[in-house]
């Protein structure tokens, strides 16, 4: 069993990116399972209230109530490609996500076929980066 991991921060401002992982998966690899996790998810509350007031002026939105639009949530997402090709995408709102690659029964998003030996790439795709955010992408490879 081969272990890798990915950890990193993101900055406030970093939304809409991409953050490219590469690894490289061996001849007989069976599975993949992902441990996925990103710390804060909730926007602090008085920072939040600062971001809807500014995006409320930037579209010329009038509110009597910003705080309606609380709690303001960071949102990071995985998705996968294999050997230069897609393979998947999780795109949760959990926080705390374990995915499985497979051949038979990856999870929802993921499409089941043959594992490939090569080169994969993990990537970060950064909706929504609200403050500073904390990272982890633990991969397993499970082989035959």
């Amino acid at each position: 069993m081969k272990h890798l991991s990915f950890k990193g921060k993101i900055s406030e401002g970093s939304s809409k990116t991409n953050i490219s992982h590469k690894f490289t998966v061996c001849d007989n690899a069976k599975r993949l399972v992902i441990g996925f996790s990103y710390y804060p998810k909730e926007v602090e509350a008085a920072h939040s209230l600062e971001l809807i007031e500014n995006g409320l002026e930037k579209y010329n939105i009038e509110s009597d109530n910003p705080s309606q639009f609380l709690p303001i949530n960071n949102l990071l997402t995985l998705s996968f490609d294999e050997n230069g090709k897609y393979r998947g995408a999780c795109h949760r709102h959990p926080n705390e996500q374990t995915i499985i690659i497979s051949d038979e029964k990856s999870t929802p998003g993921i499409i089941n076929k043959q594992m490939e030996a090569g080169e994969w790439d993990a990537v970060l795709n950064v909706h929504f980066a609200g403050c500073e955010v904390e990272y982890s992408i633990e991969i397993e490879e499970e082989t035959l």
